[in-house]
């Protein structure tokens, strides 16, 4: 058990069986869901293992019992539990369990539907309900009543002014109220609600504003290099459109610390490319955690000039005897391999389709492939009049 209440997935292993993900796997999610309901109840008793509950409560009944009456007593307190279950990929080593438990964990969500006090919340991204081919039969109303995270380029320079806002230093604060004030802009409310608001997190036209007196107008000379503004965004974007509120950020604070600007900007033109070098391996270092196979993936690649054809990439996986070398350390246990090693096609498809899916490659229309600037600049790939790898 960890120390916020997860259960491991050593835990998971121990108490639920290779081959009884279905008996048993259903049982360990609810008393993961009783144990949190207990001890937002009782914040200073003992803990409870996940293996003496799923003895107490091999009988449903009992474990339907105990929840209603502990759903009623924090629903009498006017209080409302949140239970989240993250990092769902790392519970199981091979896809055909980790479907099985993500299927019981969704059963046991939509069996607590109708409780007063207790919401469950799921981080799933959208490869990973294609892939597992799940079969849960409501999963469909489950998804339907989805959320997707996605920021756009509003909401992420918002959320920059809101932090420059809400900054301590007293210099730096009224070095940013001035600008304001020089591009007619009120300074940030007090309030949450009133900040939802205000022009800078919320109008475009302000916001443009603003960052041309912090950066300037344009990544060079002229228009032909793109505005300052839409440039971080358009290259920070993975090969669905999306982009990260941590490598916007990542992006403006190098950019900040890494400038030779003129006296009267607070980063250049330089800076923000050098930013985008910082922020593309701290997001490949982010997804590494999330994928452990990534980088043995990707290192083959380097120095190789996109948009190219699958048989460049092809040829480099083989040449490095990537995929076989991936397949060995999947097989081991260390981690969850890239694809479903039973699934029909060729594995070399079958990699680069995962790769599509979690946003690192793109197809073109004349099924060239491209990889966006995030993962490219740290992954040391080439590309014509783009920003070259440092």
């Amino acid at each position: 058990m960890a120390n916020d209440g997860s259960v491991s997935r050593q835990t998971i292993d121990a108490q639920v069986p290779r081959g009884r993900e279905a008996e048993l796997a259903p049982l360990l999610w609810r008393c993961v869901v009783l144990r949190s309901l207990n001890a937002a109840l009782n914040p200073k008793s003992k803990v409870p293992l996940i293996s003496e509950m799923m003895r107490k409560y091999s009988d449903p009944e009992i474990w339907e019992n105990d929840c209603q009456v502990a759903d009623r007593r924090v629903s009498a307190k006017g209080k409302k539990v949140l239970v989240i279950f993250d990092a769902l990929d790392s519970i199981a080593m091979d896809w055909e369990r980790l479907r099985n438990l993500t299927d019981a964990l969704l059963e046991v969500a939509w069996s607590t539907r109708g409780y007063k006090a207790v919401r469950l919340k799921l981080f799933l991204r959208p490869d990973q309900i294609r892939d597992l081919d799940l079969r849960f039969v409501e999963l469909p109303k489950l998804v339907s009543g989805a959320t997707n995270l996605s920021w756009d380029g509003v909401d992420l320079y918002g959320m920059l002014f809101a932090r420059l806002g809400a900054v301590d230093d007293s210099a730096t604060r009224r070095a940013f109220l001035g600008l304001l004030q020089s591009q007619d802009v009120k300074p940030p409310p007090k309030t949450l609600k009133s900040l939802r608001t205000w022009s800078l997190a919320s109008r475009p036209s302000a916001q443009r504003r603003v960052f041309k007196a912090m950066a300037g107008a344009y990544m060079g000379r002229s228009h032909k290099k793109g505005r300052t503004y839409d440039w971080p965004i358009r290259h920070l974007a993975d090969g669905h459109g999306e982009v990260t509120p941590r490598s916007f950020l990542t992006l403006m604070i190098n950019a900040a610390k890494l400038s030779s600007s003129p006296h009267d900007q607070v980063i250049s033109a330089e800076g923000i490319r050098l930013g985008l070098r910082e922020a593309s391996k701290v997001r490949v270092n982010q997804l590494d955690l999330e994928f452990p196979w990534i980088k043995r993936v990707l290192a083959p690649l380097s120095g190789l000039q996109v948009p190219c054809d699958a048989s460049q990439i092809n040829a480099r996986w083989s040449e490095t005897g990537t995929i076989p070398a991936v397949m060995k350390r999947a097989n081991a246990g260390e981690f969850l391999p890239p694809f479903n090693p039973r699934a029909e096609g060729d594995v070399n498809v079958k990699l680069r389709t995962t790769l599509i899916r979690i946003g690192v490659l793109m197809q073109r229309s004349d099924d060239r492939f491209d990889m966006p600037d995030l993962f490219r600049v740290a992954a040391r790939l080439l590309k014509k009049g783009g920003v070259a790898p440092s």
